[in-house]
């Protein structure tokens, strides 16, 4: 597939315009040559049709024109393997439209019924993002969860004042599931989340963990309560670390110190240099 042209904005009639100058016999009879035009909120692109059709943008297109009768926009949706636009499913699409090469996808909870009209195939799914609003139905999750057998990567998205959705620890998540990130979370877990955390099956297999926690005993729960766990990045408050920060620049570092003194020794504890907030842990 060659992309012909791109720019910023055009207006639909614009768009409309150009494309009918590649609907002469030139381009359609003579050499069989068709053109798409794909236009969102950000660029506007014209490219050849080819059978190796494989739409990579993050956004749903916004306009859609094909010289091609036999390419048309249900067809874009079929090669789609990624879907990052939490809103998505709150905007109204035609129920002739599902997704069903699905890789990664990132939903908004809860989840509206379109969702499943829409999406027919979980089973290739690896990676998940959840962005939690409220707090989900555990019988909603674990029926989305139980359609993706090959989770590979879970990602939480919480705001602050919104407290963690028991659903978290009470599914029964994929075995699968190697790789949590909750540093789009915005609850810092205490000592008491972490214990609820480690009991739970969502962190039975994991081995990347990315979470903000409240304070270093938290570190010790996870890192001594996460069997598989193989590396560790936690992050703190953002006044905590300012307050602390002239002893976290220099080379005696009283919370690396003090974590040296109450981890294991198979573990490489080190401050992420771009960021004052965060330690990182490798347990060997």
């Amino acid at each position: 597939m060659t992309k012909l042209h791109g720019m910023r904005w055009m207006t639909e009639e614009q768009i409309d315009e150009l494309m009918n100058s590649f609907r002469t016999s030139f381009w359609i009879d003579e050499h069989r040559w068709f053109v798409r035009c794909i236009s969102n909120e950000d660029c506007v692109s014209f490219e050849t049709v080819s059978n190796a059709f494989h739409y990579t943008d993050k956004k749903l297109p916004g306009v859609f024109r094909s010289t091609d009768s036999q390419d048309n926009i249900e067809r874009l949706y079929t090669t789609i393997d990624r879907i990052s636009d939490v809103t998505l499913f709150n905007q109204p699409i035609s129920s002739k439209i599902y997704f069903p090469k699905l890789h990664s996808l990132s939903v908004k909870c809860p989840i509206n019924d379109q969702y499943w009209s829409m999406i027919s195939n979980l089973h290739d799914v690896s990676s998940l993002s959840l962005d939690f609003t409220t707090d989900f139905s555990q019988s909603k999750l674990q029926a989305l969860l139980n359609r993706m057998p090959h989770l590979r990567t879970l990602t939480i998205h919480q705001k602050s004042l919104l407290p963690l959705p028991m659903s978290l620890f009470n599914c029964t998540f994929p075995s699968s599931i190697y790789c949590l990130d909750f540093e789009n979370c915005e609850h810092y877990f205490n000592e008491k989340d972490c214990i609820r955390l480690t009991r739970s099956s969502l962190a039975s297999h994991c081995e990347r963990l990315d979470i903000p926690v409240k304070n270093l005993q938290s570190i010790i729960i996870l890192v001594c309560n996460m069997n598989n766990l193989c590396a560790l990045r936690a992050s703190f408050p953002d006044e905590q670390t300012y307050e602390n920060r002239p002893s976290r620049i220099c080379n005696d570092d009283e919370d690396i110190q003090w974590l040296i003194e109450h981890l294991p020794s198979t573990c490489a504890i080190s401050r992420d240099p771009s960021c004052f907030n965060d330690i990182r842990i490798w347990i060997k």
